[in-house]
C-alpha cells in the first residue's frame, strides 16, 4: 500500500510509535486506542494532546467518566506534566460532559442515543469555537455502552467520528475491552492502536500494536511499551522475548 504525503501527518507524540505508524496520524482522522483496565489509554491520549499544547496548538480533552482534575492530578504526580499551565495559557481546554451544568448525563436515563446526539451537538460546537486540532476523549465506554442495537451503535459511533473528520480534527479515543463494545468502536475507526500487559518469563510488560491504518502501511510488529518518569515511549523490541 502506497504511504500518503507526510506533510498530511500528526505526530503522535509517543517517542518511537510514528515509526511504527510511518510517520505519525493522519490529519483529521478519528484514531481509537483500545485496551484493558491498566494498559495506558489515558497516558497514551493524555500525551498526544500534551504534544500539541507544547507546540502551540489548541487542543481539547473531553473526559465521560471522571472529573478533569483528577487526570490533572494524575498527570502532574506521575510525570510532573503541568497540564494546568497548558489551560492558563489557552492552549487546553477540558470538557466534562458528567459536569451537572452540561445535563448530558440526565438524558441517558431517558433515551441512550439521545446522550449520544446531545453529545455530538457539544463537541461540534466546542470545535467550531475553539477551533482545536488535537482531541482526546477518554473514554467512550460511558456514551455507548447503553445502545441495545448493534446497527444504531454504528450509526452512532459513525456520526461522532464524523464531525471529527468534517472539522480536519486529529483525534484520539480511547475505548475499554469490555461486551465486545471495542470491536464496534474499531471498526468504524480510521486506525486502532491496541495496548496490552504481557506476562514474559517473570516479567509482566505493557504491549503495542497497530491493527490497523487507513490509507498507509504500519510496522507489523507487537512491541514493548514502555512507561517511565517521563511518560510512555515504544522500544523497538518484542514483549515476548525473555
Amino acid at each position: 500500500m502506497r504511504d500518503a504525503d507526510p506533510s498530511e501527518r500528526v505526530n503522535s507524540g509517543i517517542p518511537g510509535l510514528d515509526e511504527m505508524l510511518r510517520g505519525g496520524f493522519f490529519k483529521g482522522t478519528a484514531n481509537v486506542v483500545s485496551g484493558k483496565s491498566g494498559t495506558g489509554k489515558t497516558i497514551f491520549g493524555t500525551q498526544f494532546i500534551a504534544e500539541g499544547a507544547k507546540n502551540g496548538e489548541k487542543v481539547m480533552c473531553i473526559i465521560t467518566s471522571e472529573e478533569s482534575k483528577s487526570i490533572v492530578r494524575e498527570m502532574k504526580t506521575s510525570f510532573d506534566w503541568n497540564l494546568e499551565e497548558y489551560v492558563e495559557k489557552g492552549l487546553l481546554t477540558f470538557v466534562d460532559i458528567t459536569d451537572p451544568s452540561l445535563r448530558l448525563q440526565k438524558s441517558v436515563e431517558i433515551a441512550p442515543s439521545e446522550l449520544i446526539k446531545s453529545f455530538k451537538k457539544l463537541v461540534e460546537s466546542k470545535i467550531e469555537d475553539l477551533q482545536p486540532t488535537r482531541i482526546f476523549i477518554d473514554s467512550v465506554e460511558a456514551l455507548f455502552l447503553a445502545i441495545e442495537s448493534n446497527y444504531k451503535l454504528r450509526t452512532l459511533i459513525d456520526d461522532v467520528f464524523g464531525v471529527f473528520r468534517k472539522h480536519d480534527v486529529t483525534s484520539v479515543i480511547t475505548v475499554g475491552a469490555m461486551f465486545g463494545l471495542d470491536e464496534m468502536v474499531e471498526y468504524g475507526a480510521d486506525s486502532v492502536i491496541k495496548l496490552d500487559r504481557i506476562i514474559a518469563g517473570n516479567n509482566l510488560q505493557r504491549s503495542i500494536f497497530i491493527m490497523k491504518m487507513r490509507g498507509s502501511g504500519t510496522i507489523n510488529e507487537v512491541r514493548v511499551l514502555n512507561i517511565s518518569d517521563n511518560g510512555m515511549s515504544v522500544l523497538a523490541q518484542s514483549p515476548y522475548l525473555d
